[in-house]
């Protein structure tokens, strides 16, 4: 990954879903711009009885689906940024956060606990035996829901075409497509086993292709330009730093630009990833920063590759005929660079696979 790519773009969340509410045909279904669990399949998948509900006492099933869920509400991007601080707590639920609050007086953040806006819900495993349980990597995918991404796409040429904006009147239908097809590049599992004893959290990224980092600049108030704050020290400005970040004694800047920067990607449009340096503000130069010491906290999370190895990152003890609390969490990340306003309104189709890998 450029270092210059690390930067975020959880406004997407407020901003956009503000106009448009993300839809999940076949996973999630949108009605009267409320969303709602259409469909949602978790298996589970041996040769000896393994069985999930809901319900630590009773309702045992091999699958579940959408009348036994949570139903959701609207999906907006949030970060699992922070997660060491609930973790050492050892919360019975995740807590994931909005990582783009500062104060206006310097560059300082502060995180928002987000309590809505992803899928987050308590299941409990049951077996026949004391066991392992772990990922079923060739079950557990999120993917794009085509069929309906392409009908989308579809609508939003038409409308596209009677609208303003020429960029996107010269986009085809298959490049509109193309695009909400690349939401599942932000999406997540996670996976928390809430027993103090064998207390444990997992993320999953199916569609992983670089890390994802939980820090940088942005344009979080959609002018084009990458935010900035005024240090009341000098009196000069300064482009802000966002997310969880230590040692920011040791960002580095460069000199104010006498106009305004193009675009640091030309070919991509406008979104907080992607925004102009505005001329007179001193600019954070991400790489010399991190050579000086700034650490930025990196997502911890895992493909469903890692589960194919023989030895696995992630195993749910279940003890015999003794339900096993679990948390289930679906979520878009917000940090994640594919994580851009023209995926709203996509579709996806999500699972996920379990297992039993071996007695303890």
């Amino acid at each position: 990954m450029k270092r210059s790519r690390i930067i975020l773009s959880l406004y997407i969340g407020a901003i956009s879903l503000s106009v448009a509410t993300l839809s999940m045909s076949l996973a999630w279904y949108a009605s009267s711009n409320h969303l709602r669990i259409e469909s949602i399949s978790i298996t589970v998948d041996c040769d000896r009885q393994l069985a999930i509900s809901t319900n630590p006492n009773e309702g045992y099933v091999n699958s579940l689906d959408k009348k036994d869920l949570i139903d959701p509400g609207l999906f907006t991007p949030v970060s699992s940024a922070h997660s060491d601080s609930w973790l050492n707590e050892k919360k019975d639920m995740p807590v994931f956060y909005d990582d783009t609050i500062y104060s206006d007086a310097e560059n300082a953040n502060t995180s928002q606990e987000i309590i809505y806006g992803y899928f987050s819900q308590k299941l409990y495993l049951k077996a026949d035996d004391d066991v392992y349980v772990t990922v079923k990597a060739d079950d557990t995918y999120i993917k794009p829901n085509y069929e309906f991404n392409k009908s989308y796409a579809e609508s939003l040429y038409l409308s596209y075409q009677i609208g303003d904006d020429e960029a996107k009147k010269n986009l085809s239908v298959d490049e509109i497509k193309a695009r909400l097809d690349h939401l599942v590049n932000s999406m997540r599992f996670s996976i928390l086993i809430t027993d103090p004893t064998y207390y444990d959290y997992i993320i999953l990224d199916p569609n992983k292709t670089e890390e994802t980092f939980y820090g940088g600049i942005l344009d979080n108030n959609v002018d084009y330009y990458y935010d900035y704050f005024t240090n009341t020290s000098d009196g000069k400005n300064y482009e802000r730093l966002y997310g969880s970040y230590k040692n920011a004694e040791s960002i580095q800047y460069d000199e104010p630009l006498d106009n305004d920067s193009d675009y640091d990607d030309a070919s991509e449009e406008p979104n907080a990833f992607n925004a102009k340096h505005k001329k007179g503000i001193k600019r954070i130069n991400l790489a010399n920063s991190l050579q000086k010491g700034l650490e930025i906290e990196k997502e911890k999370s895992y493909t469903t590759e890692d589960f194919e190895a023989e030895k696995k990152p992630f195993r749910i003890p279940v003890y015999k005929n003794s339900p096993r609390e679990i948390v289930l969490s679906i979520y878009i990340e917000g940090w994640d660079l594919d994580s851009v306003n023209y995926t709203m309104g996509a579709t996806f189709i999500a699972n996920l696979g379990l297992y039993i890998e071996g007695e303890m």
